[in-house]
């Protein structure tokens, strides 16, 4: 376990110093990637119920939503303003696409339990093996989640529906 604690040695005139460590800095001191661009970017695994999120969000802000394809056309979008942006997640973890994405605007991680997921699919696509599908959303996890961390501004409980996000969404962006 000491294998992974970070050791650093300080040359100090006053032996009886201390150095104190914060809670952070604070919000105003960070870049604000919304007054730049007026993007709302939905990442999660499929099930968080985005599609839905940014089809209420577009009612409630006039924005239009774009779900690129492809890496391209994320790039596209992402480098775009004024726009509701939903990331499929293996786009989220494209060499070319997951540079742009904490800066294109307000980024959202829609997360829930890869139990719930594979259920909510599983029932939308009329799917019988949900056992198989959660075991596969279970290892995308795995491998994607700290993609999503490393990108996001906040985190919504996708384990609530869309309809009871919209206004914590809505609240986080500024509206």
């Amino acid at each position: 376990m000491v294998k992974y604690l970070i050791k650093e040695e300080y040359g100090v005139e006053d032996a009886g110093a201390a150095k104190g460590f914060a809670r952070g800095e604070r919000r105003e001191d960070y870049a604000d990637p919304w007054r730049e661009t007026g993007n709302v970017v939905l990442i999660g695994l499929p099930g968080s119920g985005r599609s839905e999120l940014a089809r209420l969000l577009a009612g409630r802000t006039d924005k239009a939503v774009l779900t690129p394809p492809d890496a391209r056309t994320a790039v596209e979008a992402l480098q775009g303003q004024g726009a509701i942006i939903v990331l499929d997640d293996p786009l989220v973890d494209d060499p070319e696409v997951q540079p742009l994405v904490h800066g294109a605007g307000k980024v959202f991680y829609l997360m829930a339990d890869t139990r719930l997921l594979s259920d909510r699919v599983a029932e939308r696509e009329g799917l019988e093996d949900a056992e198989a599908l959660w075991r596969r959303l279970s290892a995308r996890l795995a491998e994607v989640e700290p993609t999503f961390y490393g990108v996001l501004h906040f985190i919504l409980q996708a384990t609530q529906r869309p309809e009871e996000l919209v206004d914590d969404a809505l609240k986080k962006i500024g509206y």
